[in-house]
């Protein structure tokens, strides 16, 4: 099991450096197109389109991988306070099935998703005029990583190493 973990774990930094990539990319494109908007004052320049479109589609890929990342860390919200005051023994089976219960959420995420890039595999999209399927593949794709990690997560908690508290963005795995 623990070798499993360790897998989840090094795929798990991949999609961090990916994430660091899009909030890079997103953070020059929006800076880029500030610095036209300013520019456009005083001097005569086309404001392009692309770089708004191409700011979305990257914040949209951040937050989906990035609630994936959280999925394996408990960085989402929850109610705790009810789960807190059982024993040991309950509590570990009230988290063992609400991960249960999200990774069946998760799998029809997954499952939908890849019916919507379906119907939108042959739009384009305005400005940087690619498949309509790159952006909206980000509910698949981070759903299969959203499961991966709430096998992580289900497999700890059965160890009974879920009480471990682990910082998403540490370099300590």
């Amino acid at each position: 099991m623990t070798t499993i973990i360790k897998y989840i774990d090094g795929l798990n930094k991949l999609l961090r450096y990916l994430c660091a990539l899009l909030l890079a990319v997103m953070s020059v494109a929006v800076v880029f197109q500030v610095v036209i908007r300013f520019a456009g004052k005083y001097i005569d320049v086309e404001m392009p389109d692309w770089s708004e479109e191409l700011a979305r589609y990257c914040m949209i890929w951040l937050v989906f991988l990035g609630t994936a990342l959280a999925v394996r860390y408990s960085a989402l919200i929850g109610v705790e306070a009810i789960v807190e005051r059982l024993n040991p023994t309950l509590k570990r089976i009230v988290r063992v099935l609400v991960t249960v219960i999200t990774m069946i959420f998760f799998f029809i995420l997954v499952y939908y998703g890849f019916e919507m890039l379906g119907h939108v595999s042959a739009q384009e999209s305005p400005s940087l005029r690619i498949p309509m399927s790159i952006p909206y593949a980000a509910l698949p794709v981070s759903g299969i990583f959203m499961l991966i990690n709430a096998i992580a997560v289900l497999l700890e908690t059965i160890v009974g190493k879920d009480g471990q508290q682990k910082e998403v963005f540490s370099g300590s795995e």
